[in-house]
């Protein structure tokens, strides 16, 4: 977890089907480009499949939705069973600070990062990447790991 800063703001995605309030079930799969997530959506009951791609840097688990007061960005808008996208995000602004030691540091790949954020029963999926896609899924979330290491491969 991050700490941060007065210019955060958090916006909900209102094109992402958004997880269940019961059992969402996510099950996350990357690599070192890639991030693919699949969960059970609150509309119709069926799995989803999200894919990040150009993930710089993830975190997925705590909160859970009882102690989600606790997550920096609650009182920001950030609620469980949703997605959403902080803009002027100070995690962001934490990984570009970290990397400049890095010799070939480029602080504009920093500035094309976008922070998504998506919010379950039981957990919470950070996500520092270029995009993401929603990707039609056939299937239960169990069934959909063929379909989601096809996302890894295709990147």
């Amino acid at each position: 977890m991050h700490t941060i800063d007065s210019h955060d703001r958090v916006h909900e995605l209102p094109d992402v089907p958004l997880p269940s309030s019961g059992a969402p079930d996510p099950i996350v799969l990357a690599d070192e480009d890639t991030l693919v997530i699949t969960y059970i959506t609150a509309t119709d009951g069926v799995a989803t499949i999200v894919v990040f791609r150009q993930c710089y840097a993830s975190h997925f688990g705590p909160p859970n939705d009882e102690t989600f007061a606790s997550h920096p960005l609650a009182g920001r808008g950030l609620r469980p069973y949703g997605a959403f996208e902080v803009q002027s995000s100070s995690w962001l602004r934490d990984l570009e600070v970290r990397n400049r030691g890095h010799p070939r540091h480029d602080p504009q790949l920093f500035h094309q990062l976008r922070h998504w954020v998506w919010t379950f029963h039981d957990s919470v999926l950070e996500c520092a990447a270029l995009t993401y896609t929603v990707v039609e899924a056939q299937g239960l979330a169990d069934d959909l790991l063929p379909q989601m290491r096809a996302q890894l491969r295709s990147s």
